[in-house]
């Protein structure tokens, strides 16, 4: 019996995989990362894998013509709801998800970059990988798009800032607005790679790097359940 395989999408040098990665290397489940940014061919069906992961990205969706390689995405997220196989979408990865299952996506009226907190809907409870987490949790946003729920998808969760932060799309297909991958070591290079854009966001990024070594280690362990029980679904 071959072992499982992820493909995860990445869309910039600090966009990694890293708690799902962390998770899915623990579990013996490969992943392979594809730079679409880079030229890397994303492929026309998810043949050889058990499911998709897409991460997060500066990019949005409505910018095709800049970045062809998104419409490329968001064809593979349709075949892959036809073949059946989970996929889990982080971020610009959540919004792919959201406009290849024919939902809007578009600029928000405000920015959501720190850390806030996420607040579970009720219907979350009997969901199989939320139900019997944490109400609501602090975690990482860094976002200036929204997307609508795919119709025949559920909302699983808000914020304050952005309706929309987590839904699930059939047995096993989950996107979430926010950043549950994040770890020290990426927000690091995150926070450092963009000072100018997060003090334009009016955002100190030595104010978020503080709240990164606070907020962090205490959802961790949520973040690694919740991985762990997407990856039961390959």
């Amino acid at each position: 019996m071959r072992s499982k395989k992820v493909l995860f999408v990445q869309h910039g040098d600090t966009d990694k995989p890293g708690l799902l990665g962390e998770v899915l290397t623990q579990r013996g489940i490969s992943l392979d990362v594809l730079r679409s940014d880079l030229g890397q061919q994303v492929p026309v069906t998810l043949e050889g894998y058990d499911g998709l992961a897409l991460g997060g990205g500066a990019q949005g969706v409505y910018e095709q013509d800049q970045y062809p390689y998104l419409g490329a995405e968001t064809n593979l997220v349709r075949q892959v709801v036809s073949e059946g196989k989970p996929i889990i979408g982080l971020c610009l990865g959540a919004q792919l998800m959201a406009a290849g299952l024919g939902a809007e996506v578009r600029k928000a009226p405000h920015r959501e970059v720190g850390f806030y907190r996420v607040t579970l809907d009720p219907i979350a409870d009997y969901d199989p990988i939320w139900g019997g987490l944490p109400k609501d949790f602090v975690t990482t946003h860094w976002h200036g798009d929204v997307f609508e729920i795919p119709v025949g998808g559920m909302r699983l969760g808000s914020s304050e800032l952005t309706p929309n932060q987590l839904f699930r799309y059939g047995h096993s297909l989950y996107g979430m607005q926010f950043h549950l991958e994040m770890t020290p070591e990426i927000l690091s290079e995150m926070v450092e790679d963009s000072r100018d854009y997060l003090t334009e966001s009016g955002v100190d990024p030595d104010i978020m790097m503080s709240q990164g070594k606070e907020c962090l280690p205490v959802l961790r362990e949520t973040a690694i359940e919740v991985f762990t029980r997407w990856s039961d679904l390959l």
